[in-house]
């Protein structure tokens, strides 16, 4: 083709037709031209493709540590939901005050030992791979929904790390109390179930219990934002599609 131009542009120069060799010049360029934005455009659109295939890779994993997330939240309800009952079943009137958040507490007889009271090991660890795997290989801009990632970010970067801070604060807690009470825990005698009248244990407990019922309250609306969020992802997965 390349060929054909120029034996056509050679013979225009030769038969002194300048006019019609600028028309025929101006009218290549326009040809050429049309071709790299043409091959431009293939070359965007696959890049395109490329992106969105990758987004939809993002999407689909964080997706699969969210669900993940989901199932750990539920049992960690489900056990500071029985943890709760079980100190209230102490006489410290505690004020239950986000019933209306965490759901009825199951029914039980009270706690069969003193360290039990004190004790809680269940605490939420967010599946949070995929998504450190993104922000430290700067990937975060790939996705073309904006208010989607700021959801993902605000889960992740505020959300989850209010519930881990809460979590530990337990802990930490809990550890404290079996020291404070290790003498009690080991030589005190109670019944079974224990019936505690002791002023300052009754405050303890009083006490942690009002934190755990907090922890399952923010562990309660961390789970309904991480539902939300995951059917938001569909959403945006299949507009990819």
């Amino acid at each position: 083709m390349a060929k054909i131009f120029r034996i056509i542009r050679q013979n225009m120069i030769r038969d002194n037709k300048v006019i019609k060799y600028l028309l025929y010049a101006i009218g290549e360029i326009i040809l050429v031209v049309i071709g790299i934005l043409i091959a431009l455009s293939i070359n965007n659109s696959n890049e395109l493709k490329k992106l969105r295939d990758a987004e939809k890779v993002y999407l689909k994993e964080i997706k699969s540590d969210l669900i993940q997330d989901t199932l750990l939240l539920s049992y960690v309800i489900e056990d500071h939901k029985w943890r709760i009952a079980q100190l209230m079943s102490q006489d410290t009137t505690i004020d239950f005050i986000f019933e209306e958040i965490i759901g009825e507490l199951p029914k039980v007889e009270g706690v069969s030992e003193l360290e039990y009271i004190f004790f809680t090991d269940r605490k939420f660890r967010p599946k949070i791979g995929t998504y450190n795997s993104m922000i430290s290989e700067g990937k975060s801009n790939i996705f073309s929904n904006r208010e989607l990632f700021n959801n993902i970010q605000s889960i992740y970067e505020l959300e989850a790390k209010d519930i881990i801070t809460i979590g530990e604060d337990v802990l930490d807690r809990s550890n404290k109390l079996r020291n404070k009470y290790a003498y009690e825990i080991k030589y005190g005698n109670f019944g079974s179930p224990i019936k505690i009248t002791d002023k300052h244990i009754l405050a303890d407990i009083y006490i942690s219990s009002r934190q755990l019922n907090y922890y399952t309250r923010q562990s309660v609306l961390l789970k309904k934002s991480i539902t939300k969020l995951i059917e938001q992802i569909d959403i945006e997965y299949q507009s990819l599609e």
